[in-house]
C-alpha cells in the first residue's frame, strides 16, 4: 500500500522554491570560475543569473570587458544572495 501522505518541508510538485530558500553559495568556488571561466560567464550561471550568464557567453564576457568589471563586484552580488537580499 502506497502512503500519500505529503513529507513535511518538501516542497510540492510544480512549485519553485524561492531564493530564500536556496543554499548559499561558496565564494571560493564562485571567484575560480570567475578566474578561469569568466569570459563564458560560468560564475554567472554559479550564482543564479543565468540570463546574464548567457548574454556573457554569447559576447565572450562582453570582449573581455564585461567580466573584468564583474570581478569589481562579484563578493558584493555573492553576500547579497547569500544573505536573502537580491
Amino acid at each position: 500500500m502506497i502512503d500519500d501522505t505529503p513529507i513535511i518541508g518538501a516542497p510540492r510538485a510544480g512549485h519553485r522554491t524561492s531564493r530564500r530558500q536556496r543554499a548559499s553559495r561558496n565564494p571560493t568556488d564562485a571567484w575560480l570560475l570567475w578566474m578561469f571561466f569568466g569570459w563564458l560567464g560560468l560564475h554567472r550561471y554559479y550564482i543564479g543569473d543565468w540570463k546574464k550568464g548567457i548574454a556573457m557567453t554569447l559576447t565572450l564576457g562582453g570582449l573581455g570587458l564585461w567580466s573584468l568589471l564583474d570581478g569589481f563586484f562579484l563578493t558584493r552580488r555573492l553576500r547579497r544572495i547569500n544573505s536573502g537580499r537580491l
